[in-house]
């Protein structure tokens, strides 16, 4: 008796946390009054390396891969506010690509939750961890996808996805009720484009324009899907389409007011990011998308307090507008591919309209009472500014109303007096006589530290170095004589911009390749050399920032010194890059805590026989064979990823081509977050935030590599 008293105490501690979580109750499947909104896994404890295991791993098993990573979006938070309730928030976004694509044939409106989002959080002050994701028949209701075998095969692949995460996991599983949607769940917008120009221009276009126009505005574009990629043979089954991909779309001050801070709600991460679908027919010059409005966040998680609806709204009305200024026509939210049939009967619906929104409810539930009310907040704003608007009041004469207006006394403003402030500084003051041509000596010491000498460029200056050697503009084969004449050999000289104007010229010495056959150094065989012809200029990597944070322990102060002693011989006036970072931090360096680090690379490809396989590879730029056997490759990144550097800077594009080590049997590369801030010392959180998209890009160029022969 006593032992399962015990018991039942143990549980109910485990729970009564999740029990509280939010303000809509969990309740069981079995409740008849409300529908399944989502699914959660409540495990006690912080699990997040059993979850990120699960994502990135586990679930390859059953067909779903990550399509962008989103870790620890509460060190964000926490970064640029200040504040943080939440331990740990990851959304990770995943799709089941084989299942998905012949539904695309069926109803092109199913990519509106492909990717959806599987995430993870727990608060500061919990110690459970939950992992969720909306049920699959909720995403179809939103969708307002009818089609019986769509709904069927689609939600039939979520049964050996909870089935995997309850076994990897354990815990309990509970569901999250919602009693309604908003009457109008999308917004479907179409596009006219030029059908004279080339198709893959005009998307070019297209995309650069749009992600542009969004993150002018404060949003993010955190994920990219590109359907006609996703898997070898999937042109041929999505032969009808030109063109079909979705973007995964936040706003991180939004999310950050929706998920964290007082009254949080991380379970709206449910939502968010937000896919956004787009298609292109074959042949046609018209392109249609869409996504799901973020009023469904609200109604359905039964969101109340005012704020957060207010923001809510306000991300609904401005999508919209920003889709309209790209010059796209809103449309109805209709499955284009669908015959016409005559519509079935149903339910007739009671619209019950709130303060803050409109609840569609069916017939049947209209007898039942609705979930308890957040509690509304009202909050008194103060005008900043003072008004001199006139007040009016309503009089009743006899059978009428007269309305008088009654004017406002202006302000009389207070005249600025000298016994306002009171001077305390009694010190007599003497005026400065210099006699004529005078220099002080602190004008010879601060002349003295503006002549650059040579022994100041690529070394450390007041503790920071320079990532980059600046100098005037040389031809490319100019710059390959010059490096030949201080020693070095020339490895490949590629363009690595559309246009052709940037030029990376990749070289070496046996200094260099010696210092990089050991584990795990191999990035450091080779420097390069950036030649821009359209700004007329050249950038070299500084041998001395690039050994500090490549080789880190066996870093070789004196042989890096040579190195650039050489090239500062054979190329005049060069000066240092303002990109610069602490030198004594390289060697631990990371963008930001929570991000990785050198060592923290990323396997791309495993085996054997990798040399054949990138056999005759095109993409591959070039090849170079350390004394340890390993190989360092560098890769030309697909035309969408490699467009990053127009964003964030054609300055330091040096760091393509991309390169992979091939050793021991497994190809592995810098991870991109930290090779591209390393790359990018000046880069910013916001900056960052633009290319979101790219590092996961990055990673699947780099698997292309080794999978296809092009």
């Amino acid at each position: 008796m006593i032992t399962m008293i015990r018991k039942t105490i143990m549980t109910f501690a485990t729970l009564f946390p999740f029990l509280l979580w939010a303000t809509t109750p969990i309740q069981n499947t079995n409740n008849t009054t409300s529908k399944n909104l989502a699914i959660y896994h409540t495990v006690k404890g912080n699990i997040e390396n059993q979850y990120n295991i699960l994502v990135e791993k586990k679930l390859k098993s059953i067909g779903f891969r990550l399509t962008d990573s989103h870790k620890r979006m509460n060190d964000q938070y926490k970064t640029k506010w200040g504040t943080t309730v939440l331990d740990v928030l990851s959304i990770m976004p995943i799709v089941k690509d084989s299942a998905i694509l012949p539904l695309l044939n069926i109803d092109p409106r199913i990519a509106g939750f492909s990717p959806f989002n599987l995430i993870m959080h727990k608060k500061l002050d919990e110690n459970v961890s939950y992992v969720g994701h909306l049920v699959p028949d909720v995403m179809l209701d939103i969708l307002g996808i009818e089609n019986k075998e769509v709904r069927s095969k689609f939600i039939s692949t979520f049964k050996a996805l909870d089935a995997t995460i309850a076994q990897e996991l354990g815990g309990h599983e509970s569901i999250i009720p919602y009693k309604a949607l908003p009457e109008k769940t999308m917004m479907t917008f179409a596009y006219t484009f030029d059908a004279s120009k080339d198709m893959h221009a005009s998307i070019d276009t297209f995309q650069n324009t749009f992600e542009l126009a969004f993150i002018d505005k404060g949003y993010l574009i955190t994920g990219f899907h590109n359907f006609m990629e996703s898997t070898p043979h999937a042109t041929e089954i999505l032969s009808n389409y030109d063109a079909f991909w979705t973007y995964s779309i936040d706003h991180l001050e939004f999310s950050y007011n929706i998920f964290d801070n007082k009254g949080a709600r991380p379970e709206a991460a449910l939502f968010a990011p937000y896919t956004m679908y787009m298609y292109i027919p074959k042949g046609s010059n018209r392109l249609v998308a869409g996504m799901f409005r973020l009023q469904n966040w609200s109604i359905a998680l039964d969101i109340r307090n005012e704020k957060r609806v207010s923001l809510i709204e306000k991300l609904d009305t401005q999508i919209p507008q920003i889709l309209t200024k790209l010059g796209m026509k809103e449309i109805d939210n209709a499955n284009p591919l669908a015959k016409k049939t005559t519509t079935k009967t149903q339910n007739k619906k009671v619209t019950i309209t709130t303060k803050t929104k409109t609840l569609i409810l069916t017939e049947k539930d209209t007898h039942q009472q609705l979930a308890p009310q957040e509690k509304t907040v009202t909050t008194k704003v103060k005008s900043n500014s003072t008004s001199t608007q006139n007040k009016t009041q309503n009089i009743k004469v006899g059978d009428h109303i007269v309305r008088i207006s009654i004017p406002k006394v202006p302000e009389v403003k207070k005249c600025a007096s000298s016994t306002d402030s009171v001077t305390t500084d009694r010190s007599i003051k003497f005026s400065k006589r210099i006699p004529p041509n005078y220099k002080p000596h602190s004008f010879d010491k601060q002349q003295k530290e503006k002549i650059p000498t040579h022994t100041r460029i690529g070394e450390v200056n007041k503790g920071k170095i320079s990532a980059y050697l600046r100098g005037s503009f040389m031809k490319v084969a100019k710059v390959e004589e010059t490096l030949k004449a201080a020693g070095f050999d020339i490895i490949s000289s590629v363009p690595v911009n559309k246009d052709g104007s940037l030029i990376s010229i990749v070289f070496t010495d046996k200094s260099l390749v010696s210092m990089a056959s050991k584990p795990n150094k191999g990035f450091m065989a080779s420097l390069r050399v950036l030649v821009d012809t359209k700004e007329k200029t050249i950038s070299i990597t500084n041998p001395l920032y690039m050994t500090k944070g490549f080789l880190q322990d066996t870093y070789d102060d004196k042989a890096s010194k040579k190195i650039l002693s050489r090239l500062l011989d054979k190329f005049p006036n060069l000066t240092n890059s303002k990109d610069a970072l602490k030198f004594q931090l390289l060697a631990k360096y990371q963008f930001m805590n929570g991000m990785p680090k050198y060592q923290n690379m990323v396997e791309v490809a495993s085996g054997d026989s990798f040399l054949e396989k990138i056999k005759n590879n095109k993409r591959v730029l070039f090849t170079q064979t350390l004394e340890n056997g390993s190989t360092l490759i560098g890769i030309q990144l697909s035309k969408r990823t490699n467009k990053f550097t127009k964003k964030i800077g054609r300055n330091n594009a040096a760091m393509l081509p991309y390169p992979i080590l091939i050793e021991n049997g497994k190809a592995k590369i810098l991870d991109p977050k930290f090779y591209i801030s390393y790359m990018y010392p000046k880069l910013t959180m916001s900056e960052f935030m633009t290319i979101a998209t790219i590092p996961d890009a990055i990673i699947k160029d780099c698997q292309r590599v080794f999978k296809n022969k092009r």
